[in-house]
């Protein structure tokens, strides 16, 4: 099912079959900041082994599954932010950003990576923060681009539609919307390092 969505006044109305799948722990693609991605509730043990399935992540993984949180409050909730990062982060956030913390015990133990690591973010965008509040708590994030090149059909929703159509339940449609990932940072105890250069310009 495919609901098509404005993406600067999204009408809350619309999202329902999209919250209503993600309330049944069904998977759903839906837009970011930097694309499309999929997305579960984060309670849904069914949910995030579809996603790793379709991220090719298994539980040994270095790299730490993603959720999208409302705000600061939650990223120091679910992850673990030293003192000396929290001026940087309120700075960076909401933006292109993805936080790779140690997680803390409300996050469910299939997210984490073999560090006991988690991915938190909190993205620029109208349709993210709607979902998060009708849901009532987070959702687990994944790229839909599969580990490889990037290619136009992953900008257009009725095609990630056709291509996973076993998968995922609803697709929420705002229009193309090209794949630009995040700046990844890992933050462990007072370091911080960069694993990936993407979207977010960031200056220490």
């Amino acid at each position: 099912m495919r609901v098509h969505v404005d993406a600067e006044r999204p009408n809350p109305r619309k999202l329902q079959p999209a919250v209503e799948a993600l309330k049944k722990g069904q998977v759903i693609v839906y837009p970011t900041d930097t694309g499309y991605a999929f997305g579960c509730a984060m309670s849904s043990v069914k949910g995030i082994a579809a996603i790793r399935r379709l991220k090719g992540l298994d539980e040994r993984s270095h790299k730490p599954l993603t959720m999208i949180v409302s705000g600061l409050t939650d990223v120091g909730r679910f992850g673990v932010l030293g003192n000396s990062h929290f001026r940087l982060v309120r700075r960076l956030l909401p933006g292109p950003y993805t936080l790779v913390l140690a997680a803390t015990s409300e996050v469910p133990k299939s997210m984490h990576n073999r560090h006991h690591e988690v991915g938190l973010r909190v993205p620029d965008h109208l349709v993210c923060r709607m979902l998060i509040g009708e849901l009532g708590e987070p959702l687990l994030n994944g790229s839909v681009t599969p580990g490889e090149e990037t290619t136009p059909e992953l900008e257009d929703a009725e095609e990630l539609e056709n291509r996973y159509t076993r998968e995922v339940a609803v697709t929420i449609d705002v229009g193309p919307q090209w794949p630009d990932p995040s700046t990844v940072l890992r933050m462990i105890g007072d370091d911080i390092e960069v694993l990936r250069e993407g979207k977010g310009d960031f200056r220490p």
